[in-house]
């Protein structure tokens, strides 16, 4: 017998509140007021929740900014929680800095008096309002939060997208462990003195544009890294002045993006297992339309990543994007690279055709158990054999391979012939085919196939043939 909506609603009803709390705690607030038509139990009930999650704020052309700024205030009026865990606001739409800053001031405030421990701003402006000129936008159109967040000793965690900090000292953030920071105004004191203000900081994500700036991290706590710089609108040509310092003896993972920085300076990094190299195209980049560097460039950030390469001694887990590979080509071709001996995960983007440089890649890792290989190229390539100069004798001890292409033209059979040659301990080969309009029944069919008749070096070999 089918229970009615009474009984239903009563059965939800039923559930312990510190139950109900959490479940509306997922919830964008304005869900959680409309459930005060539920029941006269839920009337008040929104108003005790730890967690406010204004997340949901769209601001259309034809609507006031009023609106927002009433619902909010009103929100926070009504709030009676004795805690508040975890504090959300991110807007999007056509607004500028001075419609909402004085109000964005008075949430951050209720924020920081209220202890909150995890805190969320993000805040995307309208581009055309902001980017009339093309150029990124003076740090006087973007939100700058009040200096009291500064002081806010309970905060653990603190993500900025879209706006910028007063730090004039250090901050009180004795108790943050997570920061992302994905701002338009940034220098290198300020990332120092934020870094001397939280101690116990163990997860930093930075997002900056290029602007010829040094970057120097710094810090005993820190576990993990992201870093990603990226061309303004008109900058189109990324400096090779540049310099990165990091000197973090317990971080664990790293990961680079973006633009390149033209010197690299790792003093302590003996603690790292995973490291991610992510740069842009070195040669030509579609937000940009131009070369990024001259000969001289491309040479200078290819002893950059020898460098870098050179402390990863302790490193497991390797991943490389095509425009990493392509920037190493001409060192590993001259062997300038010493053996990681700890790497035992390798992924890494192919653009172009570049058998040679993979062998040298590979022979990096003498002890690599795990290999994939991504298709990151959008045009067709010329077809191309695979040539090495290794003896027979020349094997890897890979035990898992995936390859994850879309196969339009057959340059990446020789990747797999390859493979399957050298790797006598090999357990599975994995291949994953990205199905696009032009891929029929039957030319799947014949990849896999052609996949299957390979001969292969390890009889245990299985060869798995998937499409995505």
């Amino acid at each position: 017998m089918e229970e009615s909506g009474s009984e239903q609603l009563d059965r939800l009803s039923e559930l312990p509140q510190s139950l109900i709390l959490r479940i509306l705690s997922f919830l964008p607030t304005r869900d959680v007021i409309s459930t005060t038509l539920l029941s006269k139990r839920w009337e008040n009930l929104w108003t005790t929740l730890p967690c406010l999650n204004f997340s949901d704020i769209v601001i259309e052309v034809d609507d006031p900014v009023s609106c927002i700024r009433n619902f909010v205030n009103r929100a926070l009026i009504f709030w009676k929680g004795t805690k508040l865990l975890k504090f959300i606001i991110e807007m999007r739409g056509p607004f500028d800095n001075s419609s909402l800053a004085g109000d964005m001031d008075l949430w951050v405030r209720f924020a920081v008096i209220n202890k909150v421990e995890e805190l969320n701003i993000l805040l995307e402006y309208d581009a055309e309002a902001l980017w009339w000129d093309g150029t990124v936008p003076d740090s006087k159109d973007v939100y700058r939060a009040p200096q009291c967040l500064n002081s806010c000793s309970s905060i653990r965690k603190l993500s900025l997208v879209g706006c910028n900090l007063r730090v004039r000292e250090s901050p009180a953030w004795n108790q943050l462990k997570s920061l992302q920071m994905d701002n338009f105004s940034f220098s290198e004191r300020l990332i120092n003195r934020i870094l001397m203000g939280t101690p116990r900081l163990e997860v930093f994500e930075l997002r900056v544009v290029e602007s010829n700036m040094n970057l120097n991290i710094r810090s005993t706590s820190l576990k993990k890294l992201k870093i990603n710089k990226y061309l303004g609108f008109m900058d189109d040509q990324p400096s090779l002045d540049s310099i990165l310092r990091i000197c973090c003896p317990n971080l664990e993972t790293l990961e680079i993006s973006g633009v390149y920085y033209g010197k690299c300076l790792f003093t302590n990094v003996s603690s790292l297992t995973d490291a991610t190299l992510d740069f842009y195209n070195s040669e030509y980049h579609e937000d940009v339309g131009s070369n990024y560097y001259d000969a001289r460039g491309t040479e200078l950030l290819g002893e950059t990543m020898r460098y870098m390469f050179s402390t990863f001694q302790h490193v497991e887990r390797v991943a490389l994007s095509s425009s990493s590979f392509q920037m190493i080509g001409a060192a590993l071709k001259k062997n300038l690279f010493s053996p990681l001996p700890n790497v035992v995960f390798l992924k890494v983007g192919v653009d172009l055709f570049e058998p040679v440089e993979m062998v040298h890649l590979l022979e990096i890792f003498p002890n690599l158990k795990m290999l994939v290989i991504e298709d990151q190229s959008y045009l067709p390539r010329i077809n191309a054999e695979f040539k090495t100069n290794l003896t027979k004798s020349f094997m890897l001890q890979l035990k898992i391979i995936e390859i994850i292409s879309d196969f339009y033209n057959s340059s990446m059979f020789p990747y797999v012939e390859f493979l399957l040659k050298h790797c006598s301990m090999l357990e599975k080969l994995v291949v994953w085919a990205k199905c696009s309009t032009s891929h029929s029944p039957v030319r799947l069919l014949e990849i896999a196939e052609r996949l299957l008749r390979m001969p292969r070096s390890s009889p245990n070999a299985e060869v798995i043939f998937n499409k995505k």
